[in-house]
């Protein structure tokens, strides 16, 4: 059985008339009689009764009629799902939720303009999670900070960005006296930071671990909002990414602190699963993430000249 005969099955189920349905198709009609015949063969019904010289389509020709008609319908839907179809399979990404507060929004709302019909699918989690759920194949992009070098993943540079220190400003000069840490009081400071696993608290860690010292946060959230409130009340000293910090900056809410000849930066990336065909949609949606950390980055900067 092929497309071709049902094709051929279905024009004499319209027509009733083996002359009519080979006009209608620009066959013979002995084309046509020899099709239903083979088709008939291969399922091993008879679906015409043939009575005084007519065609009559019969129970059986009936019941096959409705599902050839379906299998025909889906045949031609197939034959164009690149491009109507394809644009309903859900695009599945991933994000840090560092970037998911920066460019997520501007992102969404550019690829929706686009691909109204193409859902999509997003996590917001930290980075070590977001890595297990492209590994997993649970999702198609992971826009993440820090990630490191593996040879099952590709990287697409999105953005840099150093991350800052901060503390409220009305506690600045009580907490350490000045904007300038040293090493020894770094212990007796209270941080507010990110679970252990994001990109935040790796970089601290990392740091930390430089200089030989083991902090214990007296606030550990898996939602920066939460501890830029606590740091906003006074309770400590917490991370953030430069872009996100320069607007609480400029409004003097926090007051940036340094650690004497130290610094911490981030790199983040696009990543996907090696070997992963990246088509139209993948490209469009990693080049708005870059668009939206381009114009977070300058939106943060207008704010704080101002």
């Amino acid at each position: 059985m092929n497309i071709r005969q049902l094709e051929i099955f279905l024009a004499v189920c319209e027509s009733i008339s083996i002359t009519e349905a080979a006009r209608q198709l620009h066959l013979s009609q002995p084309a046509i009689s020899k099709t239903i015949r083979e088709l008939e063969t291969d399922i091993g019904l008879l679906f015409f009764d043939r009575i005084n010289g007519k065609l009559y389509l019969n129970e059986e020709g009936k019941a096959f009629r409705v599902k050839a008609d379906q299998l025909l319908k889906d045949f031609k839907s197939l034959e164009g799902f690149s491009k109507h179809s394809g644009r309903e399979v859900p695009l599945r990404i991933g994000t840090s939720l560092t970037i998911a507060m920066n460019s997520l929004p501007y992102a969404v709302s550019q690829f929706k303009t686009k691909y109204p019909e193409t859902p999509l699918k997003i996590y917001s989690e930290n980075v070590q999670q977001i890595q297990r759920r492209l590994l997993s194949g649970e999702i198609d992009i992971a826009f993440i900070e820090g990630f490191e070098s593996n040879q099952g993943f590709e990287a697409e540079l999105l953005s840099e960005y150093s991350l800052f220190l901060v503390c409220a400003a009305s506690i600045e000069q009580a907490l350490i006296g000045g904007d300038k840490i040293k090493r020894q009081d770094l212990l007796r400071l209270p941080f507010l930071l990110r679970e252990k696993g994001s990109t935040l608290r790796d970089c601290f860690d990392a740091l930390m671990h430089k200089l030989k010292l083991d902090i214990a946060p007296v606030l550990e959230s898996i939602n920066t909002e939460v501890l830029i409130r606590a740091a906003k009340a006074g309770m400590g000293i917490t991370v953030l990414p430069e872009p996100m910090a320069k607007s609480y900056l400029s409004e003097k809410v926090f007051q940036r602190l340094r650690i004497e000849n130290y610094s911490m930066s981030t790199v983040n990336y696009a990543v996907t699963l090696k070997g992963k065909v990246k088509n139209k949609r993948h490209k469009d949606i990693i080049e708005y993430f870059k668009q939206g950390e381009m114009q977070q980055g300058d939106l943060y900067s207008a704010a704080a000249q101002i």
